[in-house]
C-alpha cells in the first residue's frame, strides 16, 4: 500500500470517528423528560453580579455580615440549590456578572458558572445589561460562554445571518427516551438578548428586543409547527428577567406550569 493510500485511509479513519464523536455529542446534549419524575426541571439563576469571588463583598447586607460575605456564598447558594433541586437543566438568565467589578471577565464567568459546570448538568445562559461592561465585548462574553465546558448556549442561531444582539437561540426538550415521543419537540425553550442599554437618544434606560429577533422567533415556531404536523410545542422565552424555576409536568396538557415572574 502506497504512503497517499495509507494517508487516505487515516483520513476516511478520522473522519468517522469526528462523525461519530458529533453523534454521540448531539445525543448526549439532547434534552428530554424525566421519564420517572414525569417533569422537565428547570433552575432558572438571575443576577448573580459575580465580579472577583472572595475580594468582592455583598451588598445590601447587616454590617456585621459584611466581613464573611463575598461572591462566594451565591457560588455556596447556587450549589445547595443544584442539589436540593435535581434539576434537569439550568439557566442563567443576564447580569452572570457585574462587569464594573469585575477586573477579568472571562476569570469571573469561569467562577460564577463554576457549579453548574462540576454538576455536569447541561447549562444555558443569556446576557443581561452588565455582563460587557469588564474586560470583553458584548460578543466576546458570549464567544467565551459558549465554550465552556456542558453549556448548550449559542452565540446565535446557526444559519441565521442578520439578527440583533447575542445569544438568540432556542432548546428543544423531546419525550421520555424510548417512549413514542421521543423524537418529539415537546417543550422549546427561547433564549433571546434583550441588550444591555438605549440606543435611541430619546429613549432613555434598558434595551429591548429588536424586530430581527421577533422575525427569528415566529420564523421558528412556524417551522417547529410544520415539523410536529400540529400546535407548536409548548414555548417559554428566557431573556434577562423572569422566574427562578419552572417544572413542566408530562401529560396530555402541561398543568403544574410554576411561574414567578
Amino acid at each position: 500500500m502506497g504512503a497517499a493510500a495509507v494517508v487516505a485511509v487515516m483520513l476516511v479513519s478520522f473522519l468517522c470517528c469526528a462523525a461519530a464523536q458529533v453523534q454521540q455529542q448531539q445525543q448526549r446534549r439532547q434534552l428530554r423528560f424525566d421519564g420517572r419524575r414525569g417533569e422537565f426541571r428547570v433552575l432558572q439563576v438571575a443576577d448573580m453580579h459575580f465580579a472577583d469571588g472572595k475580594t468582592t463583598p455583598c451588598e445590601d447586607v447587616l454590617p456585621q455580615q459584611v466581613a464573611a460575605c463575598s461572591d462566594l456564598n451565591t457560588t455556596a447558594f447556587i450549589r445547595r440549590v443544584i442539589l436540593a433541586e435535581k434539576p434537569d437543566l439550568i439557566v442563567f438568565t443576564g447580569d452572570n456578572i457585574f462587569g464594573f467589578d469585575a477586573t477579568d471577565a472571562a476569570a469571573s464567568m469561569n467562577a460564577a458558572f463554576a457549579p453548574a459546570v462540576a454538576s455536569n448538568i447541561p447549562w444555558a445562559a443569556v446576557l443581561g445589561n452588565h455582563d460587557q461592561e469588564s474586560t470583553l465585548s458584548r460578543q466576546g462574553v458570549m464567544k467565551h460562554i459558549v465554550g465552556m465546558k456542558n453549556t448548550l448556549s449559542q452565540v446565535n442561531p446557526t444559519g441565521v445571518h442578520v439578527i440583533d444582539g447575542y445569544g438568540n437561540y432556542n432548546l428543544e426538550v423531546h419525550g421520555v427516551q424510548g417512549s413514542n415521543l421521543v423524537n418529539k419537540s415537546l417543550l422549546n425553550l427561547y433564549f433571546l438578548d434583550s441588550g444591555d442599554y438605549s440606543t435611541v437618544p430619546s429613549i432613555p434606560g434598558y434595551g429591548w428586543i429588536k424586530p430581527s429577533q421577533q422575525v427569528w422567533f415566529q420564523h421558528t415556531s412556524s417551522k417547529l409547527k410544520v415539523h410536529s404536523h400540529q400546535e407548536p410545542c409548548f414555548p417559554i422565552s428566557l431573556i434577562s428577567l423572569y422566574l427562578l424555576l419552572i417544572r413542566v409536568e408530562i401529560g396530555t396538557k402541561f398543568t403544574n406550569f410554576a411561574e414567578n415572574f
